[in-house]
């Protein structure tokens, strides 16, 4: 799964965080979150927006929905040395995770048959060993405790708040006693960062209305999908082939996927 740093100034809306302590059984709400990626020194920037009830949350991408597209675009002009760009467009990043069900759903694309195919992808959700550490900072007008945690390959800093009593965060992460609001990975690739609260939010009975996957994309469990990444490269492969001269000749020396998960190791076969 595929996804982006910068330094984003901090605003917090003065939520009425209110008595939400003593009301997290129907607490709900909206959080706008900065997703940054710095892979390779290129910093991309998306904003998210978190909705969240007491026992599920939708993580959706920001972006508005462009037309499918797929571009391979080489990134080099030396006849010895050229890279290829493979980008996605259309497909709307959605995660679903639901403790009832313990379940994440996300919408994610892969490189198929020489373009983008979307595909539903269900999985167990994985739980993340944190180590809470007596550590304190301001956020906006929150203060957050500090947090150490491994996921997925990546070990992870995050500062949660117990003044918003949820287990949530961005992306796949949860498990915190309090909404997470910063979290980082130690190669300082991966972040996000919580931007604004609507916190309780006006209408918690219709939170989700407006998310939708994609009705037609085929589902898959995450095994299934880890399978279908990793054919990706020999697709990619034959699709640069297809665009080269007859004759030419084509060597591999590397392939890199910018992802954010880099082991699965606590994924159980089903």
């Amino acid at each position: 799964m595929k996804y982006i740093y910068i330094l984003i100034s901090f605003t917090l809306l003065q939520t009425s965080v209110l008595k939400a302590q003593s009301e997290n059984k129907s607490l709900c709400g909206k959080v706008i979150y900065e997703r940054i990626l710095s892979f390779e020194n290129k910093p991309e920037s998306t904003k998210f927006t978190l909705l969240f009830a007491p026992r599920s949350s939708y993580f959706a991408d920001n972006t508005e929905q462009q037309k499918e597209a797929t571009t391979l675009t080489p990134t080099s002009n030396q006849d010895s040395d050229v890279s290829f760009d493979i980008k996605f467009n259309g497909v709307k990043s959605i995660i679903s995770t639901d403790f009832v069900k313990d379940s994440i759903i996300s919408q994610v694309s892969l490189f198929r048959d020489g373009a983008q195919k979307t595909y539903i992808v269900r999985e167990t959700i994985s739980k993340i060993n944190w180590a809470i550490i007596p550590e304190y900072k301001i956020i906006g007008n929150l203060k957050a405790q500090k947090a150490i945690g491994v996921f997925r390959g990546r070990k992870y800093t995050a500062w949660f708040t117990n003044e918003i009593p949820v287990n949530f965060g961005p992306w796949k992460f949860n498990g915190l006693p309090g909404l997470i609001l910063e979290i980082s990975d130690d190669k300082n690739e991966v972040a996000f960062f919580a931007k604004s609260f609507n916190i309780p939010f006006d209408n918690c009975s219709k939170i989700f209305n407006d998310i939708k996957f994609d009705a037609n994309s085929e589902k898959v469990t995450l095994p299934q999908y880890l399978k279908l990444e990793s054919a990706e490269v020999d697709e990619v492969i034959n699709t640069i082939l297809s665009k080269l001269p007859r004759g030419a000749k084509f060597d591999v020396s590397s392939i890199k996927s910018n992802a954010i998960e880099l082991d699965y190791k606590d994924i159980i076969k089903e």
